[in-house]
């Protein structure tokens, strides 16, 4: 009988795959707890190195983030090497749709046809809703789950281009490939279209999340904790009404970015913070002066304090002239 490994994304989900019967042994289910839409993605020179580079960032976002503990940022890849048939389960958001990519990237530096991948490929609940994340179905939803359908020839040749894209230190290949009219995977496609969001406003010098981030620190001050919890549900309701492209980020993401926007040793701070920088339950944030004039559309942040930060595979630095800026759906390099 061929042996099947199961790949989900998170520990929530594989809690609840667990719950569900469909795999019959833990040897059977590959979690990957990595969401691979924040922070640098680079290609798989080889697996070891790749790994303690992401639990490296990991770290730089969880204080105290233990990368022995087998848990970051994935599962041990031989399961995956020796294994029959692979089957990937996917919503329609962001970091599962990379994961997709990443997954036959990751199958090709451990020498396994991509051709032994399938996708269970969830898009809306019973009632119409759509699904951003396997952590929100419970072990009936998901045993009741699509067909695994496998991947064609022009599947798998999308999929490789599309990771070399993201790994590009250059944004154009994800460009050229979100403008391109057909697909053969348009949930990856769809999900794709948010990240360019993830660049700086070419007014504000923030992405906008951080924008909107910003707009409830102005209402909701000083409670970090619901500052956070606001922008994350009004992301998410937004993303279930079609007006945002399907990027759902966590808390502690959402908080990191906010402690790069307060921090102390830039030339002008947004935000002015105080308590913890560990725990947002124990901080509170204020905009600075500074971070008003940068909602109201007088100020920009790079502009003012430049910038270090990644999107995918593109590492923008002022001080190598390596900044691009979202400008009216486009991205513009700016010297």
């Amino acid at each position: 009988m061929p042996r099947v490994v199961h790949v989900v994304r998170g520990s929530t989900a594989a809690g609840t795959f667990r719950l569900s019967g469909i795999a019959s042994g833990e040897s059977e289910l590959f979690t990957m707890n990595d969401t691979l839409s924040c922070g640098p993605l680079l290609p798989i020179a080889d697996i070891a190195s790749w790994k303690v580079h992401r639990a490296k960032y990991w770290r730089s976002i969880y204080e105290g983030l233990d990368d022995e503990s087998g848990e970051v940022p994935f599962g041990d890849p031989a399961a995956i090497a020796s294994a029959d048939e692979i089957q990937i389960w996917l919503t329609t958001e962001l970091a599962d749709q990379i994961g997709f990519v990443w997954m036959t990237a990751l199958l090709r530096s451990l020498d396994v046809d991509p051709a032994r991948l399938k996708a269970v490929q969830f898009h809306r609940s019973e009632r119409g809703r759509e699904i951003l994340g396997l952590g929100i179905l419970n072990p009936q939803q998901l045993a009741a789950h699509p067909p695994a359908t496998s991947l064609t020839p022009d599947q798998i040749a999308e999929l490789e281009a599309v990771w070399k894209a993201l790994t590009s230190p250059e944004p154009d290949g994800l460009l050229a490939y979100l403008r391109a009219p057909a697909t053969q995977l348009p949930f990856l496609k769809r999900a794709l279209g948010a990240l360019p969001l993830r660049y700086p406003d070419s007014s504000s010098g923030v992405n906008t999340q951080e924008m909107q981030m910003l707009r409830h620190v102005r209402g909701l001050a000083p409670k970090a904790t619901r500052i956070l919890g606001m922008a994350l549900a009004g992301s998410y309701d937004a993303i279930l009404a079609g007006t945002e492209a399907p990027d759902v980020v966590g808390d502690q993401w959402l908080f990191s970015r906010m402690l790069r926007l307060g921090d102390p040793s830039l030339s002008e701070p947004v935000l002015d913070i105080t308590g913890s920088r560990v725990e947002y339950r124990d901080t509170e944030v204020r905009l600075t002066p500074f971070g008003q004039r940068v909602l109201d559309g007088q100020a920009n942040f790079v502009d003012a304090n430049g910038i270090d930060d990644w999107v995918a595979g593109v590492h923008l630095q002022s001080d190598g002239g390596r900044v691009w800026f979202h400008e009216d759906g486009q991205l513009v390099r700016r010297g």
